[in-house]
C-alpha cells in the first residue's frame, strides 16, 4: 500500500508538473509581449504627482486615447505604472507639417487653416448663440463636460480661459462648448470696418463738421480760462467776436466756432465792428456796476458814477428818438445811430436835447443826476444792436 501510494504520488506529481508547463509558457509570453510592442508603442512611467490630464498634455494626446490604449475604466493611476501613450510614433511629425509655410502654395492656403491666432482671443467676451453654451451642473467637471460634448479638453480650456493645470469649473457657470472662432472672426472684421469708417470720417469736408459753437460766460470766467479750456488763444476769441478788450461779463455769449449773427449779444459783427468803432466816452467817472446779471436780474448797461452835473456826451453821431422820463430810468435819452445801433443815457439830472435833434459824436447832451431808481448820481449807459443790449466795454475807449 505504501509503495503504491508513493508511485501514485510521483505519478500524480509528475502529471501535475506536465499540466503546469503550458501555464508557465503563457506567463513568459505575457511578459515578453510589452517588449515586442515597445518598438511600436511610446510608454510613460507614472511619476509622483502626475495625473492623466498632465500626461495627456505632455504627449499631445487626449485622456480618452490613453484610457482606451491601456484599458482603463477610470482616471485613477498609480506611481510606477507604465502607460502606453501612442501606437504610431513615427507619424507624429506629420501633424506639424501643415503649420509650416514651407512653400508658396502652403502660404496661399494659410487663411483656411483653423489655427489659434497669434494673439489669444478672449472668446468669453464674444456674444454667441445660446446653443454654444453649457451650464455646469452639480457633480460635473471640465473633463466630463468636454467628453460629453465630444470636445478635446484643451479646446474647452482655451475657449473658456480656464486654468490649464487645474481647470476647475463652478456650478452654474456657462461654458462655451462649440467652436466660437467663426464668431470671433466676424467680430474682428466688424471692428476693423468700424475703425476704417472712423478713420475715413476724420478728413471729412468742412460742411460735415461743427459749424457753430457758442459759450455763455459764467462767474469767474476770463478770456484766458475760456480759451485754454477750448484749445484756443485769447486773440482768436477776440478776433472771432470782434472784442476790443479782454473784458467779458456773466451771461455774455462768445462764439468759439462759426460766425456770430448780426444783432446777437456777444460780438455782433455789423453793429460793433462798424458803428462801435470810434465811440466817444459818454462821461467821466468810476464804473460802479458792470454789464450782466446783478442781484438775480440782467443789468443791460454799465454804471459810471461822478458828481451831480457832470457832463454826459453822445457816443456817436445820431438822431434823438426819445428824451423824457421813463419808469426806473428817470430822465433818459435814446439816440439812434446807423447799422441798427442805439445808445441809452439814463438817470440824468437834466436832458439838453429833444426828440428829432441830430447830434454829433462827443456833443454835450445831458448832466449826470440820480433820477429814477438810483442810489446816487451816475450815468447808466446802454449800447444796443437791433434792440439787444451788449456789453458797452466792447465799444467804449476805457
Amino acid at each position: 500500500m505504501i509503495l503504491r501510494y508513493d508511485r501514485q504520488s510521483r505519478s500524480a506529481s509528475g502529471h501535475l508538473s506536465a499540466r503546469r508547463r503550458p501555464a508557465w509558457g503563457l506567463l513568459l509570453l505575457a511578459l515578453l509581449i510589452p517588449a515586442w510592442l515597445s518598438g511600436e508603442l511610446q510608454t510613460h512611467t507614472v511619476q509622483k504627482g502626475e495625473n492623466l490630464y498632465r500626461i495627456s498634455r505632455q504627449y499631445n494626446v487626449t485622456i480618452d486615447q490613453i484610457k482606451e490604449l491601456n484599458g482603463l475604466s477610470s482616471d485613477n493611476i498609480g506611481v510606477g505604472q507604465i502607460l502606453k501613450i501612442k501606437e504610431q510614433e513615427p507619424e507624429k511629425p506629420d501633424f506639424k507639417v501643415p503649420s509650416i509655410p514651407a512653400t508658396p502654395s502652403a502660404q496661399a492656403e494659410a487663411p483656411t487653416v483653423t489655427t489659434a491666432p497669434a494673439a489669444p482671443v478672449d472668446y468669453t467676451k464674444i456674444k454667441l448663440p445660446e446653443d454654444h453654451y453649457h451650464a455646469v451642473q452639480p457633480g460635473e467637471n471640465a473633463y466630463r463636460i468636454a467628453k460629453d460634448n465630444g470636445l478635446a479638453l484643451n479646446d474647452l480650456i482655451r475657449w473658456n480661459n480656464l486654468d490649464s493645470e487645474t481647470p476647475v469649473v463652478k456650478v452654474g457657470t456657462k461654458l462655451i462648448i462649440k467652436d466660437p472662432s467663426a464668431f470671433a472672426k466676424a467680430e474682428v472684421k466688424a471692428e476693423a470696418e468700424a475703425e476704417t469708417r472712423i478713420q475715413a470720417a476724420e478728413p471729412a469736408p468742412a460742411d460735415t463738421l461743427l459749424l457753430e459753437r457758442v459759450y455763455v460766460v459764467k462767474k469767474k470766467d476770463t478770456l484766458y480760462s475760456i480759451a485754454k479750456a477750448n484749445g484756443m488763444t485769447v486773440a482768436e476769441i477776440k478776433s472771432l467776436n470782434k472784442l476790443t478788450s479782454d473784458d467779458i461779463s456773466v451771461g455774455q455769449k462768445l462764439w468759439l466756432a462759426g460766425t456770430p449773427p448780426e444783432g446777437e449779444d456777444a460780438g455782433d459783427a455789423a453793429g460793433v465792428g462798424v458803428a462801435g468803432a470810434g465811440c466817444f466816452m459818454p462821461t467821466q467817472g468810476k464804473v460802479t456796476s458792470e454789464f450782466g446779471m446783478r442781484r438775480g436780474r440782467p443789468h443791460k448797461g454799465i454804471d459810471i458814477a461822478n458828481r451831480s452835473g457832470t457832463p454826459i456826451y453822445a457816443a456817436l453821431d445820431g438822431v434823438v428818438v426819445f428824451s423824457g422820463v421813463q419808469r426806473g430810468y428817470g430822465n433818459v435819452i435814446l439816440i439812434e445811430h446807423p447799422n441798427f445801433v442805439m445808445t441809452v443815457y439814463a438817470h440824468s439830472e437834466k436832458n439838453l436835447v429833444k426828440v428829432g435833434d441830430r447830434v454829433k459824436r462827443g456833443q454835450h447832451i445831458a448832466n449826470m443826476g440820480s433820477t429814477g431808481n438810483s442810489t446816487g448820481p451816475h450815468l447808466h449807459f446802454e449800447y444796443r444792436v437791433k434792440g439787444t443790449a451788449i456789453n458797452p466795454r466792447k465799444v467804449l475807449p476805457f
